[in-house]
């Protein structure tokens, strides 16, 4: 029994553009906020991060002196459950202000070395709390700039079932703009304020130990004096990576966040061990090209280290800044549970690999495949 295909023969017409068809809706908001950033802790990294690169334009630009910090103050009110995370980078001006802070996906970080590019870390606190409030001022402004998104409304607006709500008219409903007086104001600054934060998880976003805890793990923070191995890790990484060195502080305490690295660590309950030498390591790109810059610290490895020590497994870091958690590579090793006795860092330099949108892991790339290969006989 034969069968007879028939050739469909099509006409030839011209294309239509669809640009008065497309749709952006609402429910964007939701993927860019709540369900991009599923661990609340999260919201500290992202603002933190846009801190760093607004200081490191600052310092770029002759703002910041060579001896001046670039400062990030944390500021929590457990009565009010408000948070305000202050910097003295640039600062936004007013004509670029509220066009800058409702823009999606549309930084001007892109194409440049900053950390962060995709335009959307500025929205990670609206799925935490019931206002966030922007406010900005450069030099020679006499005025704050000040934009407050009302959370609840906009939550309101996610939840409705009705279908007309689409990006633009959803943001025009729940954004305002105003300039105030700077009252006790900086004369540059950028600041984010958190009203009525959501409780969540044993409340840690309003947890100042947790906070610090979390910050001096993946923020862009020194290592402190008494680390004997900070000097050789600083000269092997050299140039390459922009340390940022930031000055966090939190709450009233004056004294700013450091790496948790020291000269030894806890292994239990009183019990001690020390870093004994330190492994430096260098993987290179596909081309040849340095790809990453990393050390391991050697130790009596007696066991799996406890969580609280909070410098356990093999990390990654891309400015400086720590991509996932210590359990990144835990699959690379022979056994998964041999991560835990394991300390050390990667400082990612190719920016051919890129951290995804969430910064808890990397887009799948021949370039972050061949760091993987090369990290494998090292784990």
């Amino acid at each position: 029994m034969s069968t007879n295909i028939v050739a469909i023969t099509l006409g030839e017409a011209p294309w239509q553009n669809l640009a008065d068809d497309i749709v952006i809706g609402k429910d964007i908001l939701e993927l860019l906020s709540s369900s991009m950033y599923v661990d609340p802790m999260t919201i500290y990294r992202e603002y933190v991060q846009n801190s760093a690169d607004s200081i490191d334009e600052a310092r770029a630009e002759g703002m910041l002196a060579a001896h001046e910090p670039g400062r990030v103050s944390i500021a929590i009110d457990l009565d009010a459950r408000n948070v305000r995370i202050t910097d003295n980078g640039t600062g936004i001006p007013h004509a670029e202000f509220g066009k800058r802070l409702t823009a999606f996906g549309a930084s001007k970080k892109r194409g440049r070395r900053t950390r962060g590019f995709r335009g959307v870390g500025r929205l990670a606190g609206i799925g935490y709390c019931q206002e966030l409030i922007f406010r900005s001022r450069v030099s020679g402004e006499t005025r704050v700039s000040e934009m407050r998104w009302d959370c609840r409304k906009l939550k309101n607006i996610l939840r409705s079932s009705e279908e007309h709500h689409e990006l633009r008219e959803a943001v025009a409903q729940v954004v305002e703009l105003r300039r105030i007086p700077p009252v006790n104001a900086p004369e540059r600054f950028f600041e984010v304020e958190m009203r009525g934060i959501i409780r969540h998880r044993n409340d840690q976003l309003l947890s100042t130990s947790a906070v610090s805890n979390y910050l001096s793990q993946v923020a862009p923070v020194p290592f402190g004096k008494e680390f004997p191995f900070k000097d050789k890790i600083l000269k092997h990484l050299g140039s390459h990576v922009r340390m940022g060195d930031l000055e966090i502080v939190i709450g009233d305490d004056s004294t700013p966040l450091y790496r948790p690295h020291g000269a030894s660590l806890e292994i239990g309950v009183g019990v001690f061990d020390r870093f004994s030498d330190i492994e430096l390591v260098n993987i290179d790109g596909i081309d040849g090209e340095t790809a990453c810059l990393g050390w391991i610290l050697h130790h009596g490895y007696t066991g799996a280290l406890p969580s609280a020590c909070n410098v356990r497994g093999l990390r990654v870091r891309c400015g400086n800044i720590q991509v996932g958690d210590d359990r990144m590579f835990e699959e690379l090793f022979p056994e998964t549970r041999f991560n835990a006795w394991s300390v050390g860092e990667l400082h990612v330099i190719d920016p051919r690999i890129i951290p995804n949108g969430r910064r808890d892991h990397f887009e799948q790339s021949v370039h972050f495949h061949n760091l993987l290969t090369h990290l494998s006989p090292i784990a």
